[in-house]
């Protein structure tokens, strides 16, 4: 585990950063963490954490001295509106582009990264790997640039509110909200898969809702090809939100991916963690051996379909998860149960077959012809 203040080695066990002192909450609560990354310098530690779950800019007086202020002029194109985040990967600024008159959002990364050529790449490897893939559900990511060393990448401005900030503020959302959010994530994570992208780090604040209720993925500083190459032991991503086997640090596939969305819809429906543990070890051991309460303990008004669904993603095993995405949209209300449960290599039940029945087959007369 690394500190998120100053990046140091932190022991599982540990409430506190042995280096800054810095008290470490719930180890199921820690942000995205990339293996074997290097320590962020001193000067750089200090520096205060800001954070904005919505895609509006934060005032101009919490931007530290050094950032770009209101109204600077980037690369002779980009007009700075304000900051929208800052994390450890980097800050984020919603920007106006004065050529295509549009709004945009400009990611850089971090001074004390721009030096390192591992995380340089990791930088361009998500500009590279986020252009494959064109669908409504995911965040557009336009292009990379540099000015006076500092490397950014400019992508899709989403005026909305992550799932994370929307589900703490709010709590669970309601049964067809939740179901048109999951059908969304579903197509946008598909789509991904689709063309051979992994994400690695889905997880509810990786997941923008504009205004009218579109859903975005974002975030693919972490997603690779399927079959690339990781080094052994990689276990990249955000703990709570990692598959067991990820943890074991056997790579990631795309029912590791499945695993995350099974995590999130259970928060979209229940408002809970199905994961929470103060440690890593904690986290890890409740991972691979416990089991957490079924969504209809929480939320007696789900709908058994979905909660099968969603218990379904989060097997264990990765054998016993949906094969594709594609599968889970399926089975879902709305979808076709039948195909869903020939594909997944199951036995429909005779209900299932039945209720099925009337919209299959060909009438009589074109049979016929």
């Amino acid at each position: 585990m690394k500190c998120p203040s100053c990046s140091k080695e932190v022991p599982a066990e540990s409430r506190f950063c042995l280096s800054c002192g810095m008290p470490i909450g719930p180890h199921s609560q820690m942000p995205t963490a990339t293996a074997k990354s290097p320590p962020v310098p001193a000067a750089d530690a200090g520096a205060p954490m800001i954070s904005s779950p919505v895609g509006r800019v934060i005032s101009s007086g919490s931007i530290p001295v050094g950032g770009f202020t209101p109204g600077m002029v980037l690369a002779e194109r980009y007009r700075i509106i304000g900051l929208l985040g800052r994390g450890g990967m980097g800050e984020v600024y919603r920007a106006d582009d004065l050529k295509l008159g549009q709004p945009v959002a400009l990611k850089f990364l971090p001074k004390s990264l721009a030096d390192d050529p591992v995380r340089r790449e990791r930088f361009y490897a998500e500009v590279r790997i986020a252009r494959q893939v064109s669908h409504p559900n995911i965040c557009r990511v336009y292009d990379i640039g540099e000015l006076d060393g500092r490397h950014f990448l400019t992508m899709e401005y989403i005026d909305g509110e992550d799932l994370s900030s929307l589900l703490k503020r709010i709590g669970r959302l309601p049964q067809d909200k939740a179901l048109d959010v999951a059908k969304q994530l579903c197509a946008g994570l598909a789509a991904a898969h689709d063309k051979g992208v992994l994400h690695r780090d889905l997880k509810p604040a990786n997941v923008m809702i504009d205004g009218r209720g579109r859903v975005r993925i974002t975030d693919f500083g972490l997603a690779v090809a399927a079959g690339e190459e990781v080094p052994s032991g990689d276990a990249s991503g955000t703990p709570a939100y990692m598959a067991p086997e990820q943890f074991a640090g056997k790579g990631a596939s795309a029912r590791s991916d499945i695993y995350a969305l099974g995590l999130v819809l259970y928060e979209l429906y229940t408002g809970r963690k199905a994961f929470s543990a103060p440690t890593m070890a904690e986290l890890r051991a409740m991972k691979e051996s416990a089991t957490p309460a079924a969504p209809s303990e929480i939320a007696r008004e789900i709908d058994p379909i979905v909660e099968r669904v969603i218990l379904r993603c989060m097997e264990k095993d990765p054998r016993q998860r949906p094969a594709s995405v594609a599968q889970v949209a399926t089975a879902l209300p709305g979808g076709d149960p039948l195909s869903a449960a020939i594909a997944a290599g199951e036995t429909p039940s005779p209900e299932m077959v039945a209720a099925s029945g009337s919209k299959e087959g060909l009438k009589p007369w074109v049979a016929w012809t």
